[in-house]
Order: C-alpha cells, then sequence, then structure tokens
C-alpha cells in the first residue's frame, strides 16, 4: 500500500488547562498554518491565565494498491 497526501494539513488546538477540578477543553479555530494558532493560544492563555494546551495536526491522505513490480517508483 502506498500513502498519498491529498490535501492541505490542519492546525488546531485544545487548551487542557485544569480549571475547577475540570479540563477547559476550548478549542481554537481551524488554521491552514501553525501562526494564527500561536496567536490564538497567546490570546487564550492572556485572557485566562490557562498554560497547557494540546496541537493537533490533521493531513488527509489517501491509501492505495500499487500494481505489483511497482512499489517504491
Amino acid at each position: 500500500m502506498e500513502i498519498q497526501i491529498t490535501g492541505i494539513r490542519k492546525h488546531v488546538a485544545v487548551c487542557v488547562t485544569e480549571s475547577g477540578g475540570m479540563e477547559c477543553g476550548v478549542r481554537s479555530s481551524v488554521w491552514d498554518t501553525p501562526t494564527p494558532l500561536h496567536t490564538w493560544i497567546r490570546a487564550h492563555a492572556d485572557e485566562t491565565g490557562h498554560t497547557e494546551y494540546k496541537k493537533h495536526t490533521e493531513e488527509p491522505v489517501n491509501a492505495f494498491s500499487v500494481p505489483v513490480g511497482k512499489a517504491g517508483q
């Protein structure tokens, strides 16, 4: 099987700072580049004092069969 990237990588973050015994859970918008994501994290941190985040990257891909004898070409 081969893997082919089929779209643009997406960047998103979620605030995982615990507040009042629960995780904040606020999610950012989704962007094509990480720069606005970093801006969102800074803004959320400034507004709330929260300091822990998880960044996620998604990249759409397809898996497909390669004809026999053509793998790796």
